[in-house]
């Protein structure tokens, strides 16, 4: 009796120990920190956004840099870190740029990075450029390592497209980056082809070539000794002559 008494003991105490050791090593019971990762490959989403104040007044742009999570959303909100990566990819100065915000909002989990980007005259002829990575924090660890870094690049540079029979017919006959940017400035539009002119037509085409003409006319007026000419091109060093312009107030 006694032997059958201590097998079954023994039995008892390994089924035992086996229950608690498997309670240990549950991974349901392992909790850790969600993960952050920059949200592109997603609905056409790139991991780069360039932002160009070609023909815009502003002098800061807030970018919008979408964040997805990875877990659970939280009833609170939950700061996430943001670190730039001092590479080869990375131009700009502190000075240059702003940080806005970098929070997940309680209830979310897709979410935006605010950064404000700043214009200067130095972007009329060059690129600033940020290599941004997550740093892990209390709130979340890394993502998805593949979507752990993101590039932010901008400028004030013109990129002109083909100077086509449009910008031919109703701004000037020869295209130069000079030109395109008057262009950008006095109508608001990036390019002028066959579907913009479906959309603006004969008289409308004329009178957004008129503010162009008009805008170098007086610019000349006002600047005897510096009238626009061509930085480049066919033309360069040659004044930029308009097609349409008020021949009632100009010459």
């Amino acid at each position: 009796m006694n032997r059958y008494y201590r097998t079954w003991s023994i039995l008892t105490f390994l089924v035992v120990s086996l229950l608690l050791s498997c309670e240990k090593s549950d991974p349901l019971s392992f909790s850790a920190a969600p993960g952050i990762s920059f949200q592109y490959g997603i609905g056409g989403k790139e991991s780069a956004i360039n932002y160009s104040f070609l023909g815009k007044s502003d002098p800061t742009h807030t970018v919008k840099i979408p964040m997805i999570i990875t877990g659970f959303p939280s009833d609170k909100d939950r700061v996430f870190d943001i670190q730039i990566v001092q590479d080869e990819l990375t131009t700009a100065t502190p000075e240059q740029y702003e940080i806005l915000a970098s929070t997940v909002h309680a209830g979310n989990s897709i979410d935006t990075l605010y950064i404000a980007v700043k214009n200067s005259e130095d972007l009329e002829s060059s690129v600033a450029k940020l290599h941004l990575a997550i740093k892990e924090n209390d709130n979340f660890q890394l993502g998805i390592q593949e979507k752990d870094d993101f590039l932010l690049q901008w400028s004030d540079q013109a990129i002109m497209p083909t100077w086509g029979v449009y910008f031919r017919t109703f701004f000037s006959a020869a295209g130069s980056t000079k030109a395109y940017r008057i262009f950008v400035e006095t109508t608001g539009l990036t390019n002028f082809v066959a579907a913009d002119f479906k959309n603006y037509l004969q008289a409308g085409a004329e009178a957004l070539g008129t503010e162009f003409g008009n805008y170098i006319k007086q610019w000349n007026l006002d600047h005897p000794d510096d009238v626009l000419v061509h930085d480049d091109g066919t033309q360069a060093g040659k004044p930029i002559v308009p097609v349409y312009y008020d021949k009632s107030k100009y010459r």
